[in-house]
């Protein structure tokens, strides 16, 4: 079996799209619930990724984890331009910048 890099990383990329198709995702070590979106990754290949940009360092593909639970990040909703962000609870999620007195 001779597979070039490329032909491997195809592969991971194809895979990593399959598993995200119509999915959600968490991001390992936090609760909320991003939407999904593609973004650059190496060369030409496109990844599933958040749609906050949030969380996931390098485009580490393990980090994420699909789901088909409600997005819950009020970044990924309201890039989406969702009119449920008002219905989420404020303890969901902590802000990005603490304000400060």
């Amino acid at each position: 079996m001779t597979s070039s890099i490329g032909e491997m990383l195809a592969a991971v990329v194809a895979r990593a799209a399959v598993d995200f198709v119509d999915r959600n995702a968490y991001v390992r070590g936090g609760s909320a619930v991003h939407a999904v979106a593609t973004v650059r990754w190496l060369g030409d290949l496109e990844v599933p990724a958040p749609l906050c940009h949030v969380g996931v360092s390098g485009g580490e593909l393990a980090a994420l984890r699909p789901t088909t639970a409600a997005v819950t990040c009020r970044r990924c909703l309201r890039k989406q331009g969702a009119d449920e962000l008002n219905a989420l609870p404020m303890s969901e999620q902590l802000p990005l910048f603490p304000f400060r007195r």
